[in-house]
């Protein structure tokens, strides 16, 4: 009987202790004392594991608003813009959730984390710390492989670090995954940047009269963005570069389907390749069709001069 009486008074102490825990949590929270609110939630749930089945509706309701409190604490932290800590305050939200079995609260602080590495890999692009960036967007992409705007962001930092092959991947991933999510935004800042640089290239090998690194530049170019008359342009002068007046005429003509004026150019090459392949009527047809500027001089000479048009 002895033995008995105190089990009874040793639970009731434990039962009161459990409850004080409890609402000393709560007083907590109410004065917004985030971190000493989690600390009395934890110790409610440990005295009532302790306990037994009188203290399970306490240790029910405090695992219930555990995982919100660390979710919260997070929040705060990042109105500081301390984004280390915040990741560390998310990794232990997660944690919290997963004991606790809180699948939105969970989801919630998944989605936050790549935010928060995006944020840090735009302030290192910003402050042009370009390999920190690509760790922070790979940090992004490890947590959503679907994030087209972290592919696009290494994308530029790859371009700054002069990693072209990785560069090109990234931007093709941000164009994949962007077509994928409906991100068009992405998408098309993908798009523009990497048919600007195969352009870019293209010029430079142009310039230099390398045919075939030319004509491989500008063909990656309309492969990512086919309505890109300026490369269609190009690419019919460096296919005349290289004597290839089939592949020239076909280019051409693609050009001249993109736009209505400024052909003058097109025309001139047209010309060219046409009287390649001596056929010389729709060469001097061609020639007729440029007027006054740049080609028009180099024009007039082939129809007066060397194919003497009618």
């Amino acid at each position: 009987m002895a033995l008995f009486g105190i089990t009874v008074i040793t639970s009731a102490q434990t039962l009161q202790e459990v409850t004080e825990a409890y609402n000393k949590g709560g007083e907590l929270m109410a004065a917004k004392d985030l971190d000493g609110a989690i600390a009395e939630l934890e110790k409610c749930i440990d005295l009532a594991k302790k306990v037994g089945d009188e203290a399970e509706e306490l240790q029910v309701v405090a695992e219930l608003a555990l995982p919100g409190l660390y979710f919260e604490k997070a929040k705060n932290i990042l109105a500081t813009r301390d984004y280390q800590a915040t990741v560390q305050a998310l990794e232990a939200t997660i944690a919290a959730a997963e004991k606790y079995n809180s699948k939105e609260v969970k989801e919630s602080a998944e989605k936050t984390i790549p935010q928060i590495y995006l944020a840090l890999g735009n302030a290192d692009y910003q402050a042009q710390k370009y390999e920190d960036a690509v760790k922070n967007y790979d940090q992004v992409i490890a947590r959503d492989p679907n994030n087209a705007g972290a592919y696009y962001r290494r994308g530029i930092c790859y371009q700054n670090l002069k990693n072209d092959a990785q560069m090109e991947e990234s931007y093709k991933l941000a164009i994949e995954k962007g077509t994928a999510s409906n991100d068009t935004q992405s998408v098309q800042a993908a798009k523009t940047a990497l048919s600007r640089y195969f352009y870019n290239v293209g010029i430079n090998a142009r310039r230099a009269q390398k045919w075939d690194d030319a004509i491989a530049a500008f063909t990656k170019t309309i492969e990512i963005d086919e309505s890109l008359f300026d490369a269609y342009f190009a690419l019919t002068g460096s296919y005349n570069g290289k004597q290839n007046w089939d592949n020239a005429i076909a280019t051409g003509e693609k050009a001249l389907t993109l736009k209505d004026s400024g052909l003058d150019g097109v025309y001139y090459e047209l010309g060219t390749a046409y009287a390649g392949k001596k056929n010389n009527a729709k060469a001097c047809e061609c020639f007729k069709k440029v007027g006054p500027g740049n080609f028009f001089e180099g024009a007039k000479y082939q129809i007066e001069t060397a194919l003497k048009c009618n």
